[in-house]
């Protein structure tokens, strides 16, 4: 028996942010206010040099993103399943996958003190076009009229294959790091 509305499946996005179309939405406001707060103390350190992606402050700022990407990945994609009930609204997750999407990126970038060499700079690229990705389908999605939205389904298909492509590529250079730097030594 067909139902009256179509049920949300793997490839249909959740309903559009509250506030959307209201100024901004909250996770850009908390991941610009992130951002400044990091970089402050970050260009301090800076001042006699950047902090090299092996120092303390590179490790921390690696881990740090690493995780906000594993969680971007992750977690909202766990949480919008239809079959699953969890903390939180799926928008509130939504609204965490794109924080942990913009600051993660970001950590990680600083991670690399703009050294784009090997592994680091397909990574970075890579970062990049997942994150424009992000941005261009967020924007889309909530601009788009209801009747639209399954045209998004092509985007789909192609942000979530190049997110778990970096997510793969970080964790081998995780681990990479963690081999040559800790365990030779």
């Amino acid at each position: 028996m067909a139902s009256a509305a179509p049920e949300r499946g793997y490839l249909t996005p959740p309903a559009a942010p509250h506030g959307s179309d209201s100024g901004a939405a909250p996770e850009l406001v908390w991941a610009l206010a992130t951002i400044v707060v990091v970089s402050v103390p970050y260009a301090l350190l800076a001042r006699g040099g950047l902090p090299g992606a092996s120092g303390l402050v590179g490790h921390a700022l690696g881990v740090a993103g690493l995780l906000l990407l594993l969680f971007a990945e992750v977690g909202y994609s766990w949480r919008k399943r239809t079959s699953r009930s969890g903390p939180g609204s799926v928008q509130r997750w939504l609204q965490a996958h794109v924080y942990a999407g913009l600051v993660g990126p970001y950590l990680a970038l600083l991670h690399s003190a703009f050294r784009f060499r090997g592994l680091a700079g397909v990574l970075t690229l890579l970062m990049g076009v997942v994150v424009l990705s992000g941005v261009v389908g967020r924007f889309a999605y909530t601009r788009a009229p209801r009747s639209r939205r399954r045209g998004l389904a092509l985007w789909y298909l192609l942000h979530v294959p190049l997110a778990l492509a970096l997510l793969a590529l970080a964790a081998v250079h995780a681990a990479a790091a963690l081999y040559y730097a800790t365990l030779l030594h």
